[in-house]
């Protein structure tokens, strides 16, 4: 299903934020989904973010007492993103302040984004592996970095899925790490293979995947979207180093109380009950802050695993990505998307109280007794306590999923149920007329059930 080929090819391309391999970053990802492609010339200028210019790194070394003791030339980590050129002779305090490596990974090249989104700083930095550099002594070293600087332009791949509705969700990848398979790039695979999914399905809603460099290509983007197709963005998620075999991790909107939170955090508990779920910019930072900024206001959740020891470091790449947990995370998108295209509310169309037992509807579920042991399962003892409650929901203002939400149950489940309750016409079904309204309808409370 993952395509870790093209995958391998992206990673082994010198990208960046403005980086002439980014249009290939598109070209190749586009195997797997058709990718449209915008593009924004260096120099531009939007609220302080500043497109940087194309990188290119011609020469970059150490030596001590003359002799080269490391080539900078030799991994796509070595030199920090954008370094300016420099040439000099330091100490080594004054080197240790340039010097960036993973003492946990000793072999390892770290990723230091330095200049890329301040393009206006002249500032360089290095990549020793810690197994190298923990074996310099003192004494003065001499460092030459030559930096070439030249216009281009930062490119945003984005696809869409067109609904009934207009109104949109929004899922979010970025590309801008180069050699990074995990941060950033599984994001991005899971979202070409969730759009792959939905294309030739009918939804309602509209669906928009954009691949961009961190922030910088979010806010471009954003920026260039007609004000009625931004006012119809009402959902995200952004997706970013899901294939590592550590935990889940869900990180709220900066409300945390918008229907994407509560859709995310239901269908992740599933998956993974003890779930870490962290408030806005607490489990991961990404372009969460591009949508929910003032005047964009589009709540988006993050979904990621934690902790990512690799972060950051030559050993994020393929080899440690799974495949088991990229096909969990894209299961748990669709499935995000599943609840969100058949949830419904419900208008009773009866009065008072209904037999469920009666042959005529055969809707009840065995209760307890406290007499007769009937073998029940805690799940059987659950349903038994909602069909108390479900009636008092056929009220236009709860919907399928907030009640098996607040009741702990399958939503697939509930709403086989509820059909049965439709065809004894007993019920009708409605969608939402809009996303916004679920604003204005009645969660239960959850915890109803006390294993009664």
């Amino acid at each position: 299903m993952f395509d870790f080929n093209t995958l391998q090819e992206v990673l082994d391309l010198n990208i960046g934020i403005a980086q002439r391999d980014d249009t290939k970053i598109y070209e190749l990802l586009s195997r797997i989904h058709p990718l449209e492609i915008q593009r924004f010339p260096s120099g531009s200028d939007l609220n302080g973010w500043v497109v940087p210019k194309h990188w290119d790194l011609v020469a970059a070394s150490i030596s001590k007492d003359g002799r080269e003791i490391f080539n900078g030339m030799e991994d796509i980590l070595a030199v920090g993103s954008a370094s300016s050129s420099f040439s000099g002779t330091l100490s080594k305090a004054e080197l240790d302040k340039h010097i960036n490596n993973a003492p946990a990974y000793p072999d390892s090249y770290v990723y230091n984004p330095l200049n890329n989104l301040r393009p206006w700083q002249n500032r360089w930095s290095m990549s020793v592996p810690y197994g190298i550099y923990s074996q310099w002594g003192e004494g003065e070293y001499t460092v030459n970095i030559e930096s070439r600087f030249s216009d281009s332009e930062m490119c945003v791949g984005y696809c869409r899925h067109q609904g009934e509705l207009d109104e949109t969700i929004v899922f979010n990848a970025h590309t801008c790490h180069p050699g990074q398979a995990n941060d950033g790039f599984s994001g991005v695979m899971v979202m070409l293979e969730l759009f792959k999914w939905l294309k030739g399905r009918k939804t309602r809603y509209s669906y928009l995947g954009l691949a961009a460099p961190e922030q910088i290509g979010s806010v471009y983007f954003v920026d260039a979207l007609p004000e009625e197709e931004l006012a119809n963005i009402k959902l995200g998620v952004f997706l970013e180093s899901v294939g590592s075999t550590t935990p889940l991790a869900l990180q709220q909107s900066f409300h945390g109380n918008s229907m994407i939170d509560e859709i995310a955090e239901y269908v992740l508990q599933r998956v993974q009950p003890e779930l870490l779920v962290g408030s806005f910019r607490d489990v991961v930072g990404n372009d969460e802050t591009t949508w929910e900024a003032p005047g964009i206001d589009v709540p988006m959740v993050s979904v990621t695993r934690h902790p990512f020891p690799t972060y950051h470091t030559t050993q994020d790449n393929i080899a440690n990505q799974s495949v088991e947990k990229l096909t969990e995370v894209l299961d748990i998108c669709k499935r995000m998307v599943t609840i969100l295209e058949e949830d419904r509310v419900m208008e009773r169309r009866f009065k008072g109280l209904v037999a469920l037992s009666n042959p005529r509807h055969n809707l009840y579920r065995q209760r307890a007794n406290p007499t007769i042991n009937h073998g029940l399962s805690e799940e059987d003892l659950r349903w038994g306590r909602l069909q108390d409650f479900v009636v008092r929901y056929f009220d236009q203002r709860h919907s399928i999923f907030h009640v098996a939400n607040s009741w702990g149950i399958q939503f697939e489940d509930l709403r086989e149920y509820l059909i049965k309750f439709q065809e004894k016409e007993l019920i009708n079904f409605h969608r939402p007329a809009s996303i916004d309204d679920y604003a204005d309808f009645t969660q239960p409370p959850k915890n109803l059930f006390q294993g009664r």
